[in-house]
């Protein structure tokens, strides 16, 4: 199989935070990438999904998945960032698929989850190529608002929420596929699983592990 080429950015330095790559706030209907600001429409496929909550994300519905498109999907696709994602939980049963990113060769993926409550509703997050890394914080994370940070490089992955310590998995990874989609809700060749408003989204190029309870809280 072909391995992707992934061109890594320096961490930023201390607890500061690294150069800002995109600032989406669906609630004010903000949306920045490489600073530019741009709609809606440029960065999802499904702008008419945003309203007075945020982006919804369908419960169980094979529509109900949103892609991210153009610059910013550009971003996603270099894997090598901090991402801190505030969303609403509304229905507290299925598992809330924050993010996901994936390519349908091998089945390469990136995933940021709000598990389901058969696992106590845990945030976790991880890469799965032939090698697997995972991180996770012991929950309940349920109905309301919550914010998670989490820093994927091909060197560690680390994960923080609401404020909590930090899990970090250092195995490196280098054999992930090249991905080719970024999507929140869910899996876009199947459907949405829970549902859920997307409030802000902001990446950033890497930071410091020591900065994420700070972004999460």
């Amino acid at each position: 199989m072909m391995l992707g080429v992934l061109a890594a950015r320096p961490p930023s330095s201390g607890t500061g935070p690294g150069t800002t790559l995109a600032t989406l706030d669906f609630m004010n209907e903000v949306y920045v990438v490489n600073g530019v600001t741009l709609t809606a429409a440029d960065v999802i496929d499904k702008p008419g999904r945003v309203g007075a909550g945020g982006l919804e994300i369908l419960d169980n519905d094979v529509d109900g998945v949103v892609s991210a498109i153009g610059d910013l999907l550009t971003e996603f696709l270099l894997v090598d960032w901090t991402i801190v994602i505030e969303w609403e939980e509304v229905a507290n049963v299925d598992g809330s698929y924050l993010l996901w990113m994936q390519e349908t060769v091998d089945f390469h993926s990136i995933s940021i989850i709000r598990a389901n409550a058969f696992q106590s509703n845990p945030m976790q997050a991880g890469d799965s190529s032939t090698i697997s890394r995972n991180v996770d914080n012991t929950g309940p994370f349920t109905t309301g608002v919550h914010k998670v940070a989490v820093t994927r490089t091909n060197g560690s992955i680390s994960i923080s929420t609401d404020g909590s310590a930090v899990d970090t998995n250092t195995t490196p990874n280098t054999t992930l596929n090249v991905l080719t989609t970024a999507s929140f809700g869910g899996d876009p060749t199947d459907q949405s699983y829970n549902g859920c408003f997307i409030r802000t989204v902001n990446l950033t190029a890497p930071v410091a592990d020591a900065a994420l309870p700070g972004l999460s809280a």
